[in-house]
């Protein structure tokens, strides 16, 4: 019987998971507003060309950024899922009807949003590959583990298989592309994006970035690495790491240094190779390296930053200072969606027009402009409204029926789904 889910109560949040949500929010706008602008998009050659400032920012972007916030929010979503499930069996919902129907809508919202908005969405990603969370509802915490650190490893044997493949049966690779045809190739993008319309874009650009990005996210295998930080969320729910901080403030500890020794050592070497061009395709030995170093090093630094997030929450003027962020988290999925509308905004042709014309640290600069406004309006939007407007209509299209916007006549939902 699910005729009478509702959504949890409001003293049913917890609000650190929020504040992680709200800080993930943050990072993913930083990491995104390279490719918002261009900058991410510009071959390899040309970004050696860009100014000092970029480049060092470029770099410290591929360092501290890329990768690990998407994976802040695959363990939350985990996280979420699994305190969702519990929920719902507690109120009769034993085949988790709402959950998977959270999903679909989940999985609509960002088709939705990659055509008509940006390509780069990775909201129906987290829907596709969280159905396959239900594999594991009923596996024992060791499977969980062993299942998420396998799903890590995954991508290294099925590059590793690949580039002896291709070594052993496959043509050479073409010579690289010189770099006047380069220049060229990016000049025409640069203006088509800077300048196209709103129907021009959507039906080219924007289409041909969506089919090319969901081609390298199955070559990337970015669905294990997912579904291993969903596990690792999963797993840290049954073990009540959150519920109870001053208990695994030890557990915490040992993470965050665990982490920050291999994040900051896998991160150095895949930054590197990424500075030097990525080395990836065609299959090489740098590629190995670099699929090594992104298993090993793009987790380990994500879950040192959620490690030291609990760690901090522990303390009071850290509480203080970190609570701001909790209404973003919040109002996660309007945040993300509303980051992309700002971003084409500023620019797309049928916008400012401002595509290709920044580099790595102004872009980075307009992020941090568009997060602080982010989390001025979060605050004020909750003082008045219960959701934000995309929760609310998100819920109700959960739901199947009307749900009150207004906090004190509604009812919240305490388990936010996470997205990239």
């Amino acid at each position: 019987m699910t005729g009478n889910i509702n959504p949890t109560t409001s003293d049913e949040r917890i609000e650190i998971l929020d504040v992680l949500r709200g800080f993930a929010v943050g990072g993913i706008l930083i990491g995104n507003i390279q490719w918002f602008s261009g900058y991410g998009r510009m071959p390899v050659d040309l970004l050696h060309q860009t100014g000092a400032i970029d480049q060092i920012t470029h770099f410290l972007v591929n360092f501290f950024i890329e990768g690990k916030f998407y994976s802040i929010f695959s363990f939350l979503f985990g996280f979420g899922f699994a305190l969702q499930i519990a929920r719902a069996e507690r109120r009769g919902d034993t085949k988790a009807v709402v959950f998977k129907r959270r999903l679909v809508w989940l999985f609509v919202i960002g088709l939705l949003h990659a055509y008509l908005i940006w390509a780069g969405d990775i909201l129906s990603v987290y829907a596709v590959t969280g159905f396959f969370l239900f594999l594991f509802r009923r596996k024992p915490d060791a499977s969980l583990l062993k299942w998420a650190f396998a799903l890590l490893a995954f991508p290294i044997l099925g590059y590793v298989s690949f580039y002896i493949f291709s070594t052993l049966f496959l043509a050479p690779a073409a010579a690289p592309v010189d770099l006047a045809r380069k220049t060229e190739s990016w000049n025409r993008m640069v203006a088509a994006v800077s300048q196209g319309g709103y129907w021009e874009i959507i039906t080219g650009y924007n289409l041909r970035y969506a089919i090319g990005r969901y081609e390298n996210l199955i070559a990337d295998m970015r669905f294990p690495k997912l579904l291993a930080m969903f596990l690792l969320g999963f797993y840290a729910y049954r073990r009540n790491f959150f519920g109870d901080l001053l208990t695994s403030q030890a557990f915490f500890r040992r993470v965050l240094l665990y982490g920050l020794i291999l994040g900051i050592a896998g991160n150095a070497v895949l930054a590197s190779l990424m500075w030097m061009g990525g080395a990836f395709n065609p299959p090489s030995v740098l590629g190995i390296a670099g699929t090594i170093a992104y298993a090993v090093g793009v987790p380990s630094l994500a879950l040192a930053y959620i490690a030291a997030v609990a760690l901090l929450w522990r303390k009071a003027a850290w509480r203080r200072r970190l609570a701001p962020l909790a209404p973003v988290g919040r109002m996660a999925l309007t945040n993300y969606l509303l980051q992309s509308v700002i971003c084409v905004i500023l620019f797309y042709g049928y916008g400012f027009g401002l595509f290709g014309k920044f580099g790595a640290a102004v872009s980075t600069g307009f992020a941090l402009l568009i997060f602080l406004f982010q989390m001025l309006i979060s605050n004020l939007w909750l003082k008045y409204f219960l959701y934000g407007p995309m929760e609310w209509i998100w819920r109700q299209l959960t739901y199947n029926r009307r749900l009150n916007i207004r906090p004190q006549r509604a009812e919240s939902d305490g388990a936010a789904v996470s997205y990239n």
